[in-house]
């Protein structure tokens, strides 16, 4: 008799699951939407931005239309390709030279409350400084070189980079660090097998942050030394009115740039922390 209930309940279980929908679908439609999310954020953006200059009746000058300034971009592409990836060139190189950085200091801080407390007043320092007011100082000791506008963006970006840093390598799960200590693990074991893993969440946080920090500062050096980039374009269209379009060209290119590194970064993330909860799509 219970041989029989048995099978009726998983005869009625197996027609259940077959009037299901599959549950790939949903999973797959939620993909969807948020894979375009990010292209109706920015469309929204500027249709509301071009019904308002056209309601308003603005000039150019004032604000021109976002219609206008693609339609300028579109017919110059060699000059915004060439002036972007100088920036970018700048940019990624800032940004590299701060990760490295911020892994290193932060590294030798998570290891020393010492060197922590040492540390944290020259960390505050840095933040507290305008960066911009040290870009002719780079000037002095570097010259005319693509090494003063490097250095601003790698200073934009160093402050994001160790705070995430140091506050990811040291929320690691007490537990899990003394079974580690516990089996005789290295302290580099501890550190590449533990730590890092608990720190890359928080890194991968920073960079999204640390990518448009380090295309501003690229830009800032631009503007006080280059006669290339999309800063120096962007100045260059300031300072004359004929040029409007121009400096409005480079502000959309230099975002442009900055959407397209982040998304990439997303998608880097998603494959590298596909095990961590934030990348889950419930």
């Amino acid at each position: 008799m219970t041989q029989i209930h048995d099978a009726t309940n998983i005869a009625v279980d197996a027609l259940i699951e077959e009037d299901l929908p599959p549950p790939e679908e949903p999973h797959r439609v939620r993909a969807f939407l948020l894979t375009v999310a990010p292209v109706l954020g920015l469309a929204g953006v500027f249709l509301g931005w071009e019904a308002y200059v056209r309601i308003m009746d603005l000039r150019p000058l004032t604000l021109p239309r976002p219609s206008n300034i693609f339609i300028h971009v579109f017919d110059n592409p060699g000059f915004y390709w060439d002036n972007g990836i100088v920036t970018l060139k700048e940019a990624a190189a800032g940004f590299v030279i701060a990760f490295v950085a911020a892994v290193v200091v932060a590294s030798v801080m998570a290891h020393s409350r010492f060197m922590e407390r040492a540390g944290l007043p020259v960390i505050v320092l840095i933040q507290s400084t305008p960066i911009a007011v040290l870009v002719p100082v780079f000037l002095l000791w570097f010259g005319f070189s693509p090494w003063p506008k490097i250095l601003t963006a790698a200073l934009f970006a160093w402050v994001p980079f160790v705070a995430n840093a140091l506050t990811g390598l040291r929320a690691v799960d007490p537990d899990t660090h003394e079974l580690m200590r516990s089996t005789n693990a290295s302290s580099w074991e501890i550190f590449w097998r533990l730590r890092v893993p608990h720190a890359l969440p928080y890194l991968f946080s920073a960079a999204r942050i640390c990518i448009g920090l380090a295309l501003v500062g690229a830009v800032i050096g631009e503007f006080f030394n280059s006669s290339e980039g999309l800063g120096n374009a962007a100045r260059v269209g300031q300072s004359q009115p004929a040029l409007n379009e121009q400096l409005w060209g480079s502000v959309f290119v230099l975002a442009f740039v900055g959407v397209i590194a982040v998304l990439v970064l997303a998608t880097i993330e998603r494959r590298v922390l596909r095990w961590h909860p934030s990348q889950s799509l419930v």
